[in-house]
């Protein structure tokens, strides 16, 4: 089957977090003998055209180098108007974006097209004549909760797929909700871990003093600053632990100055872009992972899953589709929306309580290889290809 996945989110480079989950799932999918292509937008460094783990990559040019740096960032679908970037530079991408999709449909010939996020990719990828799956990822979901004429095209794209899959229960009851036509239709299938590299660090030592870590783009979906909060507040309680703060975004000067104002920079590191391949060591030396996401932005969470495998305890908001990783008192612990002082006595539970952590890691590391295996998802979507080139809607 030749396969066509257009997605904003794909590896630039080797080590790059960026849609690894697609590319795990794109090259699971040559290796049972399909022929797959990438359409993604390209960013400044990166060839135009490449083959990587026998799928071929075709990135559009959409601008300068200044123009292409508007996906990848993890904020595409939260972009503000007045940000000068994204002004000329969204704009730009979404019709060079178009323009791809036709004619990369013209030139490869798919039997299918598997969009990833309704937006962008999707919307393009349903006016072909291809029998098209959208994969629902979570900030796609949350545009339709913009209502409006946002949430009119969302649902005319999602009906016109020929399948819709979402990546957790949760964005699957969300998006039945918001397009009821879709009831009994729509799929949750995980997206795909490479579970080898974190399984073989699990044993490793935790350091010393303990280290909580967050791993995610800063942006404030992500509920960094009240980690920050909760952290300042465990300093002031004379519990002996430093931070480390893996990633960057468009909210990392304004975290570090709350830093500053609260007087832990000295105990918080700003680690920025970790490789791919050093991750799961980053997760193995911690003593617990931190998510605290907000609101419903959320549409998993696989960081927790992957510091599960790791060896390492976790704690997180209950945003979105996290309590399908982490069960209250059974995989790990989930401290309330946006209450620093709840989240900071989780995490000093784990912190003192050494036998909690290792019955919780012990229970999540096995439900999330048995959520996350590559072969399980690769069988999933290789159903619903079969699905929708036999019947039309899957």
């Amino acid at each position: 089957m030749r396969i066509l996945m257009v997605t904003h989110n794909y590896p630039r480079f080797a080590g790059d977090h960026a849609g690894s989950f697609v590319a795990r799932l794109a090259s699971g999918l040559v290796s049972r003998g399909h022929v797959v292509r990438v359409v993604a937008p390209h960013a400044p460094d990166v060839p135009t055209s490449e083959v990587v783990d026998g799928v071929e990559i075709r990135r559009f040019r959409f601008g300068t180098d200044g123009m292409e740096r508007v996906a990848y960032r993890g904020d595409l679908h939260q972009r503000s108007a007045f940000d000068p970037s994204a002004i000329v530079g969204i704009p730009a991408m979404l019709l060079a974006y178009a323009a791809a999709v036709r004619r990369e449909s013209r030139q490869f010939l798919p039997n299918v097209i598997h969009a990833h996020w309704w937006f962008p990719g999707g919307a393009f990828a349903v006016r072909s004549r291809t029998p098209t799956v959208i994969t629902c990822h979570g900030s796609d979901v949350r545009l339709l909760d913009r209502g409006g004429p946002l949430l009119a095209f969302g649902r005319a794209t999602l009906r016109r797929a020929a399948a819709v899959t979402c990546v957790s229960e949760f964005l699957t009851r969300d998006v039945t909700r918001i397009v009821p036509e879709l009831q009994g239709q729509v799929r949750t299938i995980y997206m795909p871990l490479d579970l080898t590299p974190f399984e073989r660090v699990s044993a490793i030592p935790k350091v010393d003093p303990p280290v909580i870590l967050f791993v995610g783009n800063l942006v404030p979906s992500k509920g960094t600053s009240v980690l920050l909060d909760a952290f300042a507040a465990l300093h002031r309680g004379g519990v002996r632990c430093t931070l480390r703060i893996v990633g960057r975004g468009a909210q990392e000067a304004v975290l570090r100055q709350q830093a500053r104002a609260l007087g832990i920079d000295a105990q918080v590191e700003w680690a920025g872009f970790v490789p791919q391949g050093r991750i799961a060591s980053e997760y193995a030396a911690a003593t617990v992972v931190a998510l605290p996401s907000r609101g419903q932005a959320e549409g998993l969470g696989l960081v927790l899953a992957e510091a599960l495998l790791s060896g390492t305890a976790v704690v997180a908001s209950p945003a979105g589709g996290i309590p399908e990783v982490v069960r209250d008192g059974e995989t790990g612990l989930i401290a309330r929306d946006g209450d620093a002082a709840h989240l900071a006595a989780q995490i000093r539970r784990l912190l003192e309580d050494p036998g909690l952590r290792e019955r919780l890691t012990a229970a999540g590391s096995i439900r999330a290889r048995g959520m996350f295996s590559p072969a399980v998802a690769t069988d999933a979507f290789e159903r619903v290809y079969a699905g929708m080139t036999h019947s039309g809607r899957s």
